[in-house]
Order: C-alpha cells, then sequence, then structure tokens
C-alpha cells in the first residue's frame, strides 16, 4: 500500500510534539487525521500548514470521552473505511500543580495518559483490523523506565514526577499487551520516547524542539513489515522497561 493512501490519526495534535508528528507525516504523504478536544484550535493549526498542500483534516476527539471516540471511530470507517496508523500522544503532566491532592493529580493523569489511550486504541481497532499494515504508536517516557530510574548515574535521576512518571509506566505495559494481542493480526504495537523538549507541557524548557522530538515517532509510525513490535525506544535505540 503506497504511503499516499495511508490514512493516519494522531491524538493531541494541535500543538507541540502532536502537531510536530502530523506535520511530519503529512510531509511523508500521509492522510492525517489532527484530533483535537477543541477543534477550533485544531482548524487554526492545520491552516497554517495546508498551505504546503499536504493532506491534514482536524477532527474533533477526546479520549477522557466515549462519546467522542465512537464518534471519530464511525467517521472515520464511513470516509476511509480503516486506519493505517494511530499515535496516541495525548497526555498531560500535573505533578507541578501543588493545587490538586495527589490523589486527584493521579486519578486525572490516568484517565488522560492510560485510560485515554485504551479508550481510543480499543475504538480504533477494528479499523486498524482492516489494514494491511496497522501500526499503533504510544508516546511515552524515558521517565517510566524502571531500568534508567534504578540508576543513579541517571542525568535524569533526581527527576520527581510520581504521577506523570506511574502514568507513563501503565502505558508500556499496555504497550506490551497490545503488541501480544495484536501480533497475529500483524498490528505493530511500539512504545517511544520523543525525549525533553520544549513545549507548552514543559513550559518551553528541554533541549529538543518537537520537530526533533517527533522523528522516532514517525519512524514507528512508518515501520516496514520487518520492524519491531513491543518495542520501547527513543531515537538512539531501545530502552530498558
Amino acid at each position: 500500500m503506497g504511503l499516499h493512501k495511508t490514512i493516519a490519526l494522531v491524538s493531541g495534535a494541535n500543538r507541540g510534539i502532536g502537531l510536530a508528528i502530523a506535520a511530519g507525516l503529512a510531509r511523508r504523504g500521509v492522510h492525517v487525521l489532527l484530533g483535537c478536544r477543541d477543534l477550533r484550535r485544531g482548524m487554526a493549526a492545520a491552516d497554517r500548514m495546508l498551505a504546503e498542500g499536504v493532506q491534514l483534516r482536524p477532527v474533533q476527539l477526546d479520549t477522557t470521552d466515549d462519546v467522542s471516540t465512537e464518534a471519530l471511530a464511525a467517521l472515520v470507517r464511513r470516509d476511509y473505511g480503516r486506519l493505517d496508523i494511530l499515535v496516541n500522544n495525548a497526555g498531560i503532566a500535573l505533578d507541578a500543580d501543588p493545587s490538586l491532592p495527589v490523589a486527584e493529580r493521579l486519578q486525572r493523569t490516568l484517565e488522560v495518559n492510560v485510560i485515554g489511550t485504551a479508550r481510543l486504541t480499543e475504538a480504533m481497532l477494528p479499523l486498524l483490523a482492516q489494514s494491511k499494515r496497522g501500526r499503533i504508536v504510544n508516546v511515552s517516557s524515558e521517565l517510566a523506565s524502571f531500568g534508567l530510574r534504578t540508576d543513579p548515574e541517571w542525568e535524569y535521576a533526581k527527576f520527581a514526577m510520581p504521577t506523570y512518571q506511574a502514568s507513563k509506566a501503565a502505558v508500556n505495559a499496555l504497550t506490551l499487551s497490545y503488541a501480544a494481542r495484536l501480533q497475529e493480526q500483524g498490528i505493530k504495537v511500539n512504545a517511544i520516547c520523543p525525549g525533553y523538549t520544549a513545549t507548552e507541557a514543559t513550559n518551553f524548557m528541554g533541549p529538543r524542539t518537537p520537530e526533533q522530538a517527533a522523528v522516532v515517532a514517525i519512524n514507528f509510525a512508518l515501520l516496514d513489515d520487518e520492524g519491531p513490535t513491543g518495542a520501547f525506544a527513543n531515537e538512539a535505540g531501545e530502552l530498558p522497561w
């Protein structure tokens, strides 16, 4: 199947890394659905790129809402009949908000980062099953790596984001479960770490641009048949779980 016919959905795609992933895929000839909670913001983000001649379509998507995810699945089914690539990028980090009790921070973070990822994946699985090259890319973080976090010499060993780190560890667990479950269908499921990136979510701290961060997600979204499934990686290679 040629790339010009490939259909991708990226969640949380109206800004930051999500938008960079969507833009990078679109520039590779992929028809990208720009999943956005606020459709107006998605349209504004897409308008800036449509002049390049890429195929971007903003779509309303709130991964915490069953009605929203099911409505989008119905739209994809009606207009395309399948989905080739799902990038689960939507996520939040609330550890820096001292106004929220830890239980509420954890509940809200898990609702978006973990339950939202599972909800959207489940809604899109029948459509991915219609693809000849189904790919799921879960945006995770090396901050969730137990192997790295137990190394006192690791550069981020002193980072303390307990609810975010717990949520991304759960995303990694989901990745392994879905990879095993979907392997016989030829659907590849991997988790990637985009790195510490200057976006609104990090108060524009971090040494990487969204475009740099997007590269690993794009590469895994476009894996060929020989590519891995059930992997956790950044642009330098595999990461320890």
